[in-house]
């Protein structure tokens, strides 16, 4: 199998380095090639064990136009491990840690999409789907193998301000890949959001996501939100920003346990043109036996870099945090990020423990973008280890 994945990698790495000239040749009227890949230095150092990993990831697409308002698009990816002393989340590894890019060729997107006017858009097949922020529906961009969605998307744009989408999702084909027994998850889920833009009082979401999975029964829940985000000028070159958030969670569909937990987002800041700065305070709720979940979320950008925390643990999580980023230069900027966060428990006010986590990213050149990050967790807790996270990667995109 190894060797079919470095197969295929490397004759897509060829092609990502022609496929600039390929593009440009291209005629005007012809199909879109789509290319994106990324290799990655990635350390996880939690007490008690180790993991190292240089994994490369391949997505090669067409996006071909079928009709004035039909298109068909499909895409395979491909994950390999140059340096592979790590557990996979998918193949244990005595000793090792885990690092969740296991090794594979896959579709990751088949989708036809219908566009009759500017105001409708259809999508029917595997698809990215990505709401809001991404908090509670996502792609799990961060990790190499892609969650993507069979599922029928319709988005509609009744009035210039208002935006509604519903999913219906019979299958999501998580990060673990399908070699994972819960690699795939099959059942029923209806995801719903609306957004209008309030002009200064700032965008505003609602949102119902309803989860019945035939094989991940404990994740099946239903969840109602409403989220409310803006900025608002100060003086000339600078602004003031502001988050609120909340959802309530329950269990739904063949979910065995029966609970009832809620989430609560409220966030304040300021940012220029080119830095940003703002102080949180996200809780996802436990009662001591259930917490709230978010199951189909992109989880790396929440609750510090590190990805220590992942699910919610039984007594819920407060997390009072740090944010800011800054551009510095022109010509070629370097983009600094930096968080530090404090983790609670909600049940009974445990801490958790405490991060620090900072990011560099810059461009090389059209197409190619470097990145370094390093996130540090130290706790007291027996809940989670002390740990270190610390990656390189090095990106393209067409």
């Amino acid at each position: 199998m190894r060797q079919h994945v470095l197969l295929a990698l490397a004759g897509a790495s060829a092609l990502a380095f022609g496929a600039p000239a390929i593009a440009a040749d291209a005629p005007t009227n012809s199909g879109q090639l789509l290319l994106e890949a990324r290799t990655r230095y990635e350390l996880y150092d939690p007490d008690g064990a180790d993991a190292e990993a240089i994994t490369t990831r391949i997505r090669l697409g067409w996006r071909q136009p079928i009709a004035k308002t039909l298109a068909g698009l499909i895409e395979m990816e491909a994950v390999g491990a140059l340096e592979d002393a790590y557990a996979d989340g998918v193949h244990a590894r005595p000793g090792k840690a885990v690092i969740q890019d296991p090794e594979g060729v896959e579709l990751n997107r088949a989708v036809i999409e219908w566009r009759p006017n500017p105001k409708l858009g259809l999508d029917v097949g595997r698809q990215r789907i990505i709401l809001g922020n991404a908090r509670f529906v996502g792609n799990g961009g961060w990790r190499q193998n892609e969650q993507t969605f069979d599922a029928i998307k319709l988005t509609a744009k009744p009035t210039k301000a208002v935006t509604v989408t519903y999913a219906y999702v019979d299958r999501v084909r998580r990060s673990l890949g399908h070699k994972s027994p819960q690699g795939v998850w099959r059942g029923d889920a209806h995801l719903i959001q609306a957004e209008s833009d309030l002009g200064a009082i700032g965008k505003a979401s609602a949102y119902a996501f309803l989860l019945d999975f035939d094989n991940a029964a404990t994740q099946s829940s239903k969840t109602f939100g409403v989220r409310l985000a803006g900025a608002r000028g100060l003086r000339p070159g600078l602004s003031g920003t502001w988050e609120l958030e909340h959802a309530n969670q329950k269990d739904w569909g063949n979910n065995p346990q029966r609970y009832s937990v809620d989430y609560d987002l409220v966030s304040t800041g300021l940012k220029t043109a080119k830095s940003a700065v703002s102080l949180n305070l996200e809780r996802l709720e436990g009662d001591g036996v259930h917490a709230f979940q978010t199951p189909l979320a992109t989880l790396h950008p929440f609750q510090g870099l590190s990805d220590v925390i992942g699910a919610t643990p039984a007594k819920g999580v407060r997390d009072v945090f740090l944010r800011g980023a800054t551009t510095v230069g022109t010509k070629q900027p370097l983009k600094l990020g930096g968080e530090a966060h404090d983790f609670n428990t909600t049940v009974g006010g445990q801490n958790l423990g405490r991060e620090i986590d900072a990011t560099v990213s810059t461009p090389l050149a059209k197409g190619w973008t470097f990145e370094l990050g390093v996130a540090r967790f130290e706790t007291q807790s027996k809940t989670y280890p002390d740990a270190t996270r610390a990656w390189a990667s090095l990106d393209f995109k067409l």
